[in-house]
């Protein structure tokens, strides 16, 4: 059986500790779930406070717990400009301005002395929203970038993720971006970093 689960802190920009998704498709209902919590259980046997677990029969038998208020509230809003915009335009969107990323990438800062390099998929099919950028001192440079004010994603060993969001980063902002990728190495501001990585990226 295969469920897909998401963070949503991502996807729909809920910021960090953001309730997660999860998608179980029709003919799973009724499977037990994994991992049993109370929020799972069949609606209508809930309060009865049973030691036994009754699962419900859709896809809410995978609940766990409760959603906090703080954390589920902003998905609201995020799901009614998603569904506004509808997720056709937002995916062409978000291939256009990847690709406009990946192009600044390659003919601005492919060659030495940047030598950054896509290391995400070009073929549309198998690309997502974000687009990795691989330099030998990536760690470093996903450093001076948040210090700069730009918020990347790292990935080991050398990979700094760019998420430029279709909803409401626009083509000027990703330039500006690439601006800040040259800075950092035209400055040598990546150097005023240690190389040692945390676990918050």
């Amino acid at each position: 059986m295969v469920v897909v689960s998401w963070c949503n802190y991502k996807y729909l920009n809920g910021g960090p500790g953001a309730t997660g998704s999860l998608y179980v498709n029709r003919r799973h209902f009724g499977t037990p779930p994994g991992l049993a919590g109370w929020f799972g259980n069949d609606r209508k046997t809930m309060f009865r406070m049973s030691n036994e677990f009754d699962p419900a029969k859709t896809a809410v038998a995978w609940e766990i717990g409760t959603t906090t208020m703080l954390s589920t509230a902003p998905l609201e809003g995020s799901l009614r400009m998603m569904n506004e915009a509808g997720i056709d335009r937002i995916r062409e969107k978000s291939l256009k301005i990847t690709g406009y990323l990946m192009f600044l990438v390659d003919e601005m800062l492919g060659k030495p002395p940047y030598s950054y390099s896509v290391a995400t998929p070009r073929e549309p099919e198998r690309r997502g929203g974000h687009v990795g950028v691989a330099h030998r001192e990536g760690w470093r440079i996903n450093q001076a970038l948040i210090a700069r004010g730009v918020i990347p994603d790292f990935r080991p060993p050398n990979i700094i993720r760019l998420a430029p969001i279709p909803l409401y980063v626009g083509y000027h902002d990703v330039w500006r971006v690439a601006q800040h990728l040259k800075a950092v190495i035209d400055g040598g501001e990546y150097l005023r970093f240690r190389d040692d990585r945390s676990t918050v990226t």
